[in-house]
């Protein structure tokens, strides 16, 4: 009983941490600084709001893949612990309140995914010549251009492959 406490206090540490930082990705993704320093003891990256754009719903998306195989896990631990639950022949029910929690990592990556089609766009357009729905039906860019991040006319962001792109990360948020 004291592994299952302690693995289950384990996962809810473990969505803390993850739900806070898809929080913090959404919320550097509308600065509008150019670069930003991440670090962790031996690796220093350079970001900027338009990496973040480009790559946060699907890092979002595996985020909560991992929590959900956790959760998972701990259920399944959880009937084999408990004599009660062991006993009963039903599936055990989940609360909606759990799902209700695996809604901030959802809204966090959504949010990211809304900032793709706003302020996300191909280099040879510009900002001002854009319109957010290009993003799902224009194919004139579906092979990859150079993209600008209007939010601080950041020029040195990633390729982006607008209809392709835009369809994934509409899949990654409502997966």
């Amino acid at each position: 009983m004291v592994s299952y406490l302690t693995a289950e206090t384990n996962f809810l540490r473990a969505f803390g941490n993850r739900s806070f930082l898809l929080i913090v990705l959404a919320a550097l993704c509308r600065s509008g600084d150019s670069v930003g320093k991440a670090a962790v003891p031996g690796l220093s990256l350079d970001i900027n709001p338009a990496i973040i754009v480009v790559f946060g719903p699907v890092l979002a998306l595996l985020l909560v893949a991992s929590l959900k195989v956790e959760a998972d896990t701990l259920l399944v631990a959880r009937l084999a612990i408990l004599d009660e639950a062991s006993e009963l022949k039903l599936r055990a029910k989940v609360s909606w309140l759990v799902y209700l929690l695996f809604a901030v990592p959802t809204a966090a990556a959504a949010f990211i995914a809304i900032q793709f089609f706003l302020q996300l766009v191909p280099r040879p357009e510009g900002c001002e010549a854009w319109s957010w729905a290009r993003h799902l039906f224009d194919l004139r860019y579906w092979e990859g251009t150079p993209s600008t991040y209007c939010l601080g006319n950041i020029p040195g962001a990633p390729w982006i492959y607008p209809p392709l792109q835009a369809y994934l990360y509409l899949a990654c948020v409502s997966a």
